[in-house]
């Protein structure tokens, strides 16, 4: 158990945090430090970074060629419902019976092995792009760093109000432009097509 121990941990000591470690510096030499020369208020900078990764999300959308293999299941899974229909056509009651629910239970697997894809088709897609960028903005732009530079740990401050909302965070503004970001590109997308 040592052994296995000792592996999982140079694993992570000896690759993946360096590797995180350098993607990190990465991208901030590329993206936040040319905004923060320039002047760029650091929300903004969370909100231009949000925008960026929703447009990473549509690329790794169509490398992944998402819409072309939901379109051949559907037209697969079209096929063999049809082909399930012109069971009725068999006049033997218990052969039509057995038939039907084999092929009943092809689809279902078969439909039940899509979602399974589909969904980590998704995960890979919006979700990973969220949490590795939102948890390299959220060690960025860290709570101590806002405190010293805001003096809370708030990107944008709100005025005093009836909510008691002090202001905006990294992952509220990151959060809510990605979201807003995806929305409009799934409708740019829809448009082009119409």
């Amino acid at each position: 158990m040592e052994l296995l121990y000792g592996l999982l941990d140079w694993l992570y000591y000896g690759v993946i945090a360096p590797f995180f470690r350098f993607l990190s510096q990465t991208l901030t030499l590329i993206f936040l430090k040319p905004l923060e020369m320039l002047g760029v208020p650091v929300g903004l900078q969370v909100a231009l970074i949000a925008v960026l990764t929703a447009v990473l999300a549509f690329r790794i959308r169509s490398w992944l060629r998402v819409e072309e293999k939901v379109r051949e299941f559907n037209e697969r899974f079209a096929e063999k419902r049809k082909a399930q229909q012109d069971l009725q056509l068999i006049s033997d009651w218990k052969s039509r019976d057995a038939l039907y629910r084999a092929t009943d239970e092809e689809l279902n697997h078969e439909y039940n092995t899509f979602l399974a894809y589909h969904y980590a088709r998704y995960v890979l897609v919006y979700l990973l792009p969220l949490f590795l960028i939102l948890a390299w903005l959220n060690n960025y732009f860290s709570e101590p760093w806002l405190i010293a530079r805001f003096g809370k740990p708030f990107v944008i401050l709100l005025p005093d109000n009836r909510l008691g909302a002090q202001g905006l965070s990294v992952t509220f503004i990151f959060l809510l432009v990605y979201v807003v970001s995806l929305i409009i590109g799934f409708r740019i997308k829809k448009y082009r097509r119409s």
